[in-house]
């Protein structure tokens, strides 16, 4: 063992320990008191090593440390796995993770991801392959982005020559479309039947339907139809009109004109053939025109027919 009296000793650059052992003594007789401003290295098995305030040193390699004031380092190693009694105050955090550099975790995979939340330890961030990022959840992969920028979404299988957004089972849109005014955004698509019927521009009257189906897709403002109507006993007077189209056509837009596949059963003028138009309203009206070209006119409201009619308009 080492004894040394320190009252009186200055210069010293480097103390070493011979029995793993070092022991300080001031002129009281109390051991274990290093007075203030000692500097140099101590190494070696300094077991209960303690001391007061503005203890400079350049390295201690000790089992214990113990010190009533602060003790600063421009550093500190060793995995911590011993650190007890630390709570949080204004420069110590113990719930976060502040890095100025880079950080690496392992690649993980989608049951055991390398970035998870508390206690969700099968839901997170991993890493499958070079240039590629994962997301995970319940163990099960649901989103990735490739190595070509491409975003996966349920799927980790790309599409050769496919588009940057690859999903595996569609895309949904709101029930109620949130209209966006940028020409190069799809803001709504929408599949759905409506009830469409014959009606007199006159008097609309009533008819009796042995076939009635009526469907439409609607993506962006475009709205795609096709129309079946087989009617009897119809009580209308003056043009024929079809009525009920599930959205109103766009306020200043051109007439779209709309294909009839077939017509049954209604009275059009001799050598003439019929034609349809929508305007700015939800009407569809019926035209006729003679064979080889000449004034187009109404086509009068019929008390019994059968049409088939598809077309499209934008709203």
């Amino acid at each position: 063992m080492a004894v040394v009296n320190v009252n009186g000793i200055s210069g010293i650059n480097s103390i070493t320990a011979q029995s793993n052992a070092l022991d300080f003594y001031n002129s009281a007789g109390n051991t274990l008191s290093i007075g203030a401003n000692l500097t140099g290295n101590v190494t070696g098995n300094a077991t209960g090593l303690s001391g007061t305030p503005n203890i400079t040193v350049g390295t201690i390699a000790a089992t214990s440390l113990n010190a009533s004031g602060v003790v600063t380092a421009t550093s500190f190693s060793g995995s911590g796995a011993n650190l007890t009694g630390i709570a949080a105050t204004t420069n110590v955090v113990t719930n976060s993770l502040v890095v100025s550099g880079i950080t690496t975790v392992a690649a993980g995979s989608s049951a055991a991801p390398s970035i998870t939340p508390t206690g969700d330890t099968d839901t997170g961030i991993f890493f499958p392959s070079a240039d590629t990022i994962a997301f995970g959840e319940g163990g099960v992969e649901t989103m990735r982005v490739n190595s070509s920028g491409e975003l996966l979404i349920g799927t980790s299988t790309r599409t050769a020559n496919g588009g940057v957004l690859q999903v595996s089972n569609g895309i949904t849109f709101p029930a109620t479309q949130s209209a966006c005014s940028d020409v190069n955004t799809l803001d709504d698509y929408e599949e759905g039947t409506f009830t469409a019927t014959v009606v007199g521009s006159s008097t609309p009257g009533t008819a009796s339907y042995s076939g009635q189906v009526a469907k439409y897709t609607k993506v962006g403002r475009l709205v795609h139809f096709e129309i079946v109507l087989d009617w009897s006993s119809g009580t209308g007077t003056g043009n024929l009109l079809i009525t009920g189209m599930p959205f109103t056509v766009g306020s200043g837009l051109t007439y779209p004109g709309l294909t009839v596949g077939y017509l049954a059963n209604i009275a059009l003028t001799a050598s003439n053939v019929a034609t349809a138009s929508m305007d700015n309203t939800v009407y569809i009206r019926m035209f006729q025109y003679p064979v080889g070209g000449g004034a187009v006119t109404a086509v009068p409201y019929d008390a019994s027919g059968t049409i088939v009619l598809t077309g499209s308009y934008a709203v």
